[in-house]
């Protein structure tokens, strides 16, 4: 009975639903601001770990079938359907799980993440989705002749090290001045 036994899994649920429930029926209208601010962090920072999860679920999803064969077009179809999100949401969850999910080499051999980094950091919960979409912008602007693992894995490390203290529009304003590239 290990971490992928379905009925682990299944409890492990079970249990989450059952004290997200309990959360959810609490009366906090008895606690001090400073303790209302604190709790609002801890939600926080299991909102963004939570993303990393889902990235792993949808890779799992991905290694064992394809959108065609269960459907849909594409896997934003799939989850706009099913999750009923939009259509832009569901672009992004499948493209951050593609930067941040767990991956596999053509042989099967598994592989971390794109941006192990990133994810990592999401996993912890000290940054979140808005991060995340600045990161994605900031290596959407590096040109192909720039783009040396030594200077990418810097700059992820970089980008992370910010995000961690910033706000995602302090972290764009910060990533957009590293985005000088000379001939």
């Amino acid at each position: 009975m290990g971490l992928t036994d379905p009925a682990v899994i299944e409890q492990a649920y079970a249990a989450y639903e059952a004290a997200a429930a309990t959360i959810a029926s609490l009366d906090h209208t008895g606690l001090d601001v400073q303790t209302l601010l604190e709790l609002q962090s801890r939600r926080e920072t299991l909102r963004c770990a939570a993303e990393a999860v889902d990235h792993q679920i949808l890779a799992a999803a991905q290694t064992q079938a394809t959108a065609k064969d269960i459907g849909a077009k594409s896997w934003p179809e799939v989850l706009h359907v099913r999750l009923r999100v939009s259509r832009d949401e569901a672009r992004r969850r499948v493209r951050d799980c593609d930067h941040l999910g767990p991956r596999s080499a053509i042989t099967g051999e598994p592989l971390g993440p794109v941006w192990a980094l990133v994810a990592a950091a999401l996993a912890e919960g000290a940054i979140n989705s808005e991060h995340v979409a600045v990161i994605t912008w900031f290596f959407g602007q590096v040109p192909l002749w720039a783009a040396d693992p030594i200077t990418m894995a810097q700059c992820e490390t970089d980008l992370v090290a910010d995000a961690r203290v910033k706000t995602p529009e302090d972290l764009r304003r910060a990533g957009g001045g590293r985005v000088r590239w000379s001939v």
